[in-house]
């Protein structure tokens, strides 16, 4: 039995088979009706299990609705498929890149915030020394809590707004996946449909060929010999 394969939302196709055949035969539930998304399996409408698949438990395909692909088509979505694991493969390293690259800022960040407060003690110091008066200290403790809390809100607002571009960047991503997903689907109907069109045509083109040697046959024309021939290569 084939393992269940990943799957996508297709509104024309969806929901729980009403019929009680067949049944899952782990579970023995009445399947639901899914499309995979996986390979050269992508588009091929199925009946599967509906209890979730947890990790390390596959029920399978209960049974498939469609049947494989022409060679040609599987060849097309391999290679769609190869593709998108190529762009997606990028993007991870980029992302892997500028989780780097962030928290070598924030070290960077609470390096420097260290090293101000350090200073700004320091100068509380060297004032205190010299002036020796409590009420020039409180003011100059009140001068360094605002500073330090006017960096520290830039340097939150910095972060912040580094976080909102990136999560605008992967919602940006998520939507090109989606998209990427919505012309896989539809250009494999399509090419569905032209094969099965082309094959139609096949079947009247030979229908009308037997026709044809049927009535010279009939009628006595030609070589019988040759048309014999040509009559046993059609039904072959």
């Amino acid at each position: 039995m084939q393992e269940l394969p990943d799957t996508t939302v297709e509104p024309l196709f969806c929901g729980q088979l009403e019929l009680s055949e067949p049944t899952c035969m782990m579970h023995h539930m009445r399947p639901i009706k899914c499309v995979a998304f996986e390979g050269t399996l992508t588009g091929r409408r199925f009946y599967g299990c509906p209890v979730p698949q947890t990790e390390g438990v596959n029920c399978g395909v209960t049974e498939w609705v469609d049947k494989p692909w022409h060679p040609i088509l599987q060849n097309c979505l391999s290679r769609l498929w190869d593709m998108y694991h190529e762009q997606n493969c990028g993007r991870v390293v980029d992302k892997q890149k500028y989780e780097k690259h962030l928290a070598k800022l924030k070290t960077e960040n609470d390096k420097l915030c260290i090293e101000y407060t350090k200073l700004v003690q320091d100068v509380s110091k060297m004032f205190d020394w010299q002036d020796g008066r409590a009420d020039h200290m409180d003011y100059q403790k009140a001068v360094e809590e605002e500073e330090f809390e006017k960096k520290k809100k830039e340097v939150e607002e910095s972060a912040r707004l580094e976080v909102q571009m990136e999560k605008l960047k992967l919602a940006k991503e998520q939507r090109c996946i989606l998209q990427s997903q919505a012309d896989i689907i539809k250009n494999t109907r399509k090419a569905m449909k032209e094969v099965e069109q082309e094959r139609d045509l096949l079947k009247i083109e030979k229908a009308k060929l037997e026709h044809v040697v049927n009535e010279l046959l009939n009628d006595g024309h030609a070589s019988k010999e040759k048309l014999e021939k040509i009559k046993a290569i059609l039904d072959s």
